[in-house]
């Protein structure tokens, strides 16, 4: 019975059942496969995540940029003018026509569409092979050359197919060396130098920007929301340059290079009374220079910076204009260095000191009475050897080296205007102080700045930097000035009809070959009764005489008498009509015709009666030659 039992609780070997170890397996299998499809889609759950929450944007971005298209919209360039309103420098919005002649020929499927295409690019003057091309149905894509106004290529435009890259070509209107100083902009819209690049962030404007939509067959519309957001143009530049003066002090500036045989020269005309520059132009080589040279290149200025010295005296009570100079019979020997005058004289009145301009006189007073901190510190406050800060990009300083770097010679060559070197407009800031009374004033090219709806942004200003002399003794250069064109060195700058006022310079150049050149230089101020313009002049290397009053003066005269002549160059009429000379009647002859003097001021006018002889003071201020180691 136990046996039976025994039987029964054992299966049988035909109807055997799976044993725990062996469903084990199968559901170990089960479980990893579920894991699997929840990992799966947890992966797909993060993935899904990531795509639509963390690069939403960019792909949303990228989904547009398939059927959506941003065109920038270049902002126009503000406009640069002259003083009087004239533009000198303009924008013009232009483009260049990007044709797919595939579409041209899949959208429309007409012969005509490439016919008005063909027709519309031989209206643009386009090349008879391009416009093969441009409706050449095998082709995708073809970049017309040239740029085309806008009104012009309209009709193009509304042909499907064609599209545009829009540009803003950059026009200059004013004078060539007008252009010099204005500078240019490329294609792209980059300022390339002069005032374009100083002034970038005032004309650049702000760009907007064209959105269109387009289907997967190229087709493109405006998009219906938002399309399009206004460029906003540049602000408008007012110079304080005078286009008519400008004309002429380039015509003369030609001239006189031709007329002397000059490898070069400058030209600077400055308005004394708020420091305005009214012209300014530079020539090298026969022609108009290739930069603006009156402010990039500086050179040794000559005589022309003994006004400066003498005044300081007289401010300091060491001279008067009446005192006497020894000046050694035009001869002087100061250690190994010898000095010469072209005027041999062995004794000049201060006033005759500058008149006749001479080296003796001038090198005795500053090494007597100025120390060379002194004389350094009087350069420096006439502005040489700092740059005047005008919104030019290459602007230069000159050279003027602090004393502790003065040679025994240094002091006497500062005080006739050599060892350092000065630009024509820093010397043309330094005369408009004697013009003034005495005010160093900060020189402008910016008369104003105006945004697009006509609001003053920025106005120029009379700026004084400091006070370099008194009235008085201001008032009496002046007077040393009107004598040397009346009947010192500078009389071919003179006028019959106004005074005119100023000083000459000639300076040798430096000569790596050991040649002698000389840069001439005259700087003049008219009319002395109340001077409008200050004039710097000067000529490179001039062959056929090297005086500053022999070879520049006549430029200045030339250009005063064309800015009397012309319409509009910066001058007061009603000033000039009150301090205009009246001339007495030049008799007249059956033999010349009965030719009688008039009023009106040319080339062929008479000089200035001479000033009167200064009489012989009493006092000598220097009479005998310095002892040599008292020269700096």
């Amino acid at each position: 019975m136990n046996d039976r039992h025994s039987g029964n609780a054992q299966p049988s070997s035909a109807g055997t059942t799976p044993s725990a170890e062996a469903v084990r397996p199968s559901r170990v299998r089960s479980a990893l496969l579920h894991l699997t499809l929840v990992a799966f889609a947890i992966a797909l759950l993060v993935r899904a995540g990531q795509v639509q929450i963390v690069q939403g944007a960019s792909w949303a971005a990228r989904a547009d940029g398939q059927h959506m298209r941003v065109d920038s919209i270049a902002a126009p360039r503000g406009a640069i003018t002259d003083a009087r309103g004239v533009p000198l420098m303009v924008s013009r919005e232009q483009v260049q026509l990007v044709i797919s002649p595939n579409q041209v020929a899949q959208l429309k499927g007409r012969q005509h569409d490439r016919d008005s295409l063909a027709k519309g690019l031989a209206r643009l003057g386009v090349s008879r092979a391009v416009i093969r091309k441009a409706v050449d149905s095998t082709r995708k894509y073809v970049l017309v050359p040239g740029l085309f106004l806008r009104s012009e290529a309209a009709p193009l435009l509304r042909i499907s197919g064609v599209s545009s890259l829009w540009t803003m070509e950059r026009l200059p209107s004013g004078t060539e060396g007008l252009n010099r100083l204005v500078g240019s902009v490329n294609r792209e819209g980059v300022a390339q130098g002069g005032l374009e690049l100083a002034l970038d962030s005032v004309l650049a404007g702000t760009a907007g920007a064209r959105r269109t939509v387009r289907d997967r067959r190229g087709r493109s519309w405006d998009s219906p929301v938002g399309s399009t957001q206004q460029a906003r143009a540049g602000d408008t530049v007012r110079l304080t340059i005078n286009l008519q003066l400008q004309e002429i002090i380039e015509r003369e500036l030609l001239a006189a290079v031709a007329r002397t045989g000059a490898s070069g020269g400058d030209i600077v005309v400055l308005d004394p009374d708020d420091g305005a520059i009214l012209a300014m132009a530079g020539a090298r080589d026969g022609r108009i220079a290739q930069s603006v040279t009156p402010l990039t290149q500086p050179y040794q200025p000559g005589s022309v910076l003994k006004p400066f010295f003498v005044a300081r005296l007289m401010d300091q009570g060491k001279v008067h204009p009446q005192d006497l100079v020894n000046t050694e019979g035009g001869t002087w020997q100061l250690g190994s260095r010898r000095i010469d005058d072209e005027h041999k004289q062995d004794y000049m009145s201060v006033f005759d000191v500058v008149r006749w301009s001479s080296n003796i006189g001038t090198v005795k007073l500053v090494t007597e009475y100025l120390t060379p901190d002194a004389e350094y510190e009087l350069l420096r406050d006439y502005g040489f050897g700092t740059p005047t800060a005008l919104p030019y990009p290459s602007e230069s300083r000159g050279t003027l080296h602090d004393p502790s770097r003065w040679t025994v010679p240094s002091a006497a060559s500062h005080a006739i205007g050599y060892e350092l070197s000065v630009t024509p407009v820093q010397l043309a800031v330094a005369y408009a102080a004697i013009a003034n009374g005495g005010e160093l004033l900060q020189p402008a090219l910016i008369r104003e700045i105006r945004d697009t709806e006509g609001h003053v942004l920025f106005a120029h200003e009379r700026r004084a930097l400091r006070r370099v002399a008194t009235e008085e003794s201001m008032r009496e250069v002046r007077d040393m000035l009107k004598a040397v064109v009346d009947s010192g060195t500078g009389k071919s700058a003179g006028l019959s009809v106004f005074d005119v006022g100023g000083k000459s310079g000639t300076a040798r150049r430096n000569q790596t070959d050991g040649s002698r050149e000389y840069d001439a230089t005259f700087a003049g101020m008219f009319p002395m009764a109340n001077p409008q313009m200050v004039v710097v002049a000067r000529l490179l290397e001039p062959q056929s005489e090297i005086f500053g009053g022999v070879v520049a003066g006549p430029m200045v005269r030339a250009v005063l008498n064309g800015a009397l002549a012309a319409r509009d160059a910066s001058l007061d009429r009603s000033v000039l009509a009150r301090v205009a000379r009246t001339l007495p009647p030049a008799p007249s002859t059956e033999a010349a015709g009965r030719a009688t003097v008039t009023s009106e001021v040319d080339e062929s006018d008479v000089m200035a009666a001479p000033s009167e002889v200064v009489p012989v003071p009493a006092r000598v201020v220097v009479s005998l030659p310095l002892p040599t180691g008292s020269a700096p």
